[in-house]
């Protein structure tokens, strides 16, 4: 019995460290988008063998929206952030208040 169990230990040990052995990155691509009122984002992404792009937006409460351009690799996660509108905010005047 303890003679099986290390056999098929050993055997799962060579499949992993083996080249291509249970790490098989498949390509993908996937996206995806919600917008329910005011509630407006979404993203898309592509990669393959390590290797990833892809972009996700928001619109933010000041009327901007925003948007991130990213791709990442074995040197790491790269990002660049854009804004595109203009923000306004509502202006408060003096409180009638209670």
């Amino acid at each position: 019995m303890f003679t099986s169990v290390l056999l098929l230990c050993l055997l799962v040990t060579a499949g992993v460290a083996l080249p291509g052995g249970y790490n098989v990155p498949l390509p993908y691509n996937y996206n995806y988008g919600i917008n329910a009122g005011s509630t407006n984002f979404g993203q898309q992404e592509s990669g393959n063998g390590g290797n990833v792009k892809g972009s996700y937006f928001v619109h933010l409460p000041d009327g901007r929206v925003q948007k991130v351009d990213y791709w990442a690799d074995g040197s790491g996660y790269h990002a660049t952030v854009t804004f595109q509108g203009t923000a306004s905010h509502p202006s408060y005047g003096p409180s009638h208040g209670y």
